[in-house]
């Protein structure tokens, strides 16, 4: 397992300030590869199309250059290019470990954020500038989705998940039937469906009194333990074929004592930890 790490200072995705300065911070602990030039000359939705289009162009050569990308954001809208670069050496499964769903489109938003869109768009849900980018195709099929985590839904969403029967393990369920349950039953549910995983993992999965430097935290202050999303992220590292890797939404600004710095860093050690295991 050979690792690519990429910058990705977008800050467009989402109106809270922040979101693209953690990679200045980020480069001090880890070595970034390639730090990816955000377009800024644009309305928010062009410069994230462009930006997100370079950014997938990179993340599909890093795949075929036999190494798995990890970007390191920015805000979760980065996740658009992410997933149209991976799709492209192959069908691709996605986990969604993150406490919002994201499967909003512009026609559903109530905040306008692009954030809010990235896993809709990567579905082919909404605006075909979104769900085209790079690509025509639809980037991952729903039925090869694990949402992991959810606990901020809008109704919008709610509906959509509901439709398509859309693999959801809610954090309800995490609390009712135990987080090791859950791993484990998304990970053998992806097993038998595809064979290579892109993991996006929206640090705001976590409580935010454990970590608070995170864009929009969950609105009712739920999340998983800091020590249950990191071992969920060692256990999909471990047990499933991840070709690319997204670590997303750490904001300095609102950060408290490192809080949140300090769980992307060890998310990178797990990394680090398990790149010669397999």
């Amino acid at each position: 397992m050979k690792y690519k790490y990429i910058g990705f200072p977008m800050k467009d995705g989402c109106h809270v300030y922040g979101a693209d300065l953690g990679i200045e911070i980020l480069n001090k602990h880890v070595k970034i590869d390639k730090i990816i030039e955000i377009d800024t000359d644009k309305d928010d939705l062009n410069n994230v199309i462009s930006s997100d289009t370079r950014l997938a162009s990179y993340v599909h050569k890093t795949i075929d250059d036999g190494y798995i990308p990890v970007t390191l954001g920015g805000d979760h809208s980065l996740a658009i290019g992410t997933i149209a670069g991976a799709s492209q050496s192959g069908e691709i499964g996605v986990i969604w470990f993150d406490t919002h769903p994201d499967c909003n489109t512009d026609k559903t938003t109530t905040t306008f954020n692009i954030h809010g869109y990235p896993l809709g768009a990567s579905m082919g849900f909404g605006k075909k500038e979104l769900t085209e980018l790079y690509t025509p195709n639809t980037k991952v099929n729903y039925q090869n989705v694990v949402m992991f985590g959810i606990d901020d839904i809008d109704e919008p969403e709610k509906k959509l998940i509901e439709k398509y029967n859309i693999k959801n393990y809610p954090l309800s369920i995490i609390k009712e039937k135990g987080i090791e349950y859950c791993i484990n039953d998304a990970i053998n549910y992806l097993k038998n469906k595809v064979s290579r995983i892109h993991l996006s993992f929206d640090i705001d999965v976590i409580n935010r009194n454990e970590c608070p430097g995170v864009n929009v935290p969950n609105r009712w202050n739920n999340g998983i333990t800091k020590q249950e999303a990191l071992n969920a992220f060692k256990s999909f590292i471990k047990d499933l074929n991840i070709t690319s890797i997204d670590i997303v939404e750490y904001n300095p600004k609102t950060d408290i004592e490192n809080k949140s710095l300090n769980i992307v860093l060890q998310a990178i050690d797990t990394l680090e930890k398990t790149k010669d295991s397999k």
